[in-house]
């Protein structure tokens, strides 16, 4: 492996050994995110190549699906050089509105988009496509968080909702809402406004500003997130304890 591409936050001097043992293009083997995950998800749209994420180590910058940061970057260089590296496939989200599809690598949130709540229906649909109540009733509230591994670390985590450590699955959180717990379920989804607006995101991309009956679906993508491994891993609770002081 003898090309890299590069995604980063600002001109770390750091990367100069990377400029100096790889060839920089923006067709590369690999892409290298260095910062936080912003500048994963930057990487994750711009580049379909698998993603090593490099955790910055500056204050405010979580990098919470980096294992390895800057102060790594002669052993990252190494392991690169030998190959000693695998690759991880995450299944994106797929997010249709208006007979239009969206590929999300972290998630995607119905937010209320005045001072009032927003209502909503959650439904989705068993194994003969037919829909079903997700929740008991309409959600009302701020929104809902629609999300599977790599974002639950996220927007979800800070809305209270569970970390997926090894699931391949979605989780649907509620915001501030009337149901204040999170589901975790294989369904598809399928979502429709019932009074107030809202705004339909993803990966903080505004998509739409949704009224009474606008709706949108949620499912598995057949895309996926190809993730650079090394070697070297952190564990899971070095993660956790990074999130819980972040």
């Amino acid at each position: 492996m003898t090309n890299v591409s590069i995604v980063k936050k600002k001109a770390y001097p750091a990367l100069k050994r990377i400029e100096n043992n790889f060839q920089i293009s923006d067709h590369g083997d690999i892409c290298l995110a260095v910062g936080g995950d912003g500048t994963f998800l930057r990487a994750a749209e711009k580049f379909d190549c698998p993603i090593l994420h490099i955790r910055s180590e500056e204050k405010n910058s979580l990098g919470c699906r980096a294992d390895v940061s800057l102060s790594e970057i002669n052993e990252v260089i190494e392991e690169l050089k030998q190959g000693r590296y695998f690759i991880e496939r995450y299944p994106k989200l797929r997010i249709t509105y208006k007979d239009q599809p969206y590929n999300a690598v972290n998630d995607a949130v119905l937010f209320r988009a005045g001072p009032k709540a927003i209502h909503f229906s959650v439904n989705y649909y068993d194994d003969e496509e037919s829909e079903q109540h997700l929740f008991p009733e309409d959600v009302r509230g701020d929104g809902i968080i629609f999300t599977r591994q790599i974002g639950s670390t996220a927007y979800n985590y800070f809305a209270h909702g569970p970390v997926l450590l090894d699931l391949d699955t979605f989780i649907v959180t509620p915001i501030s809402a009337n149901h204040d717990f999170s589901i975790v379920t294989n369904k598809n989804f399928h979502i429709e406004i019932t009074k107030g607006i809202g705004f339909l995101e993803y990966d903080g991309i505004n998509l739409a500003k949704l009224h009474v009956r606008d709706s949108f679906t949620v499912t598995r993508s057949d895309k996926t997130v190809k993730i650079v491994k090394l070697k070297r891993r952190e564990k899971f609770s070095d993660k956790l304890a990074r999130l819980e002081t972040f």
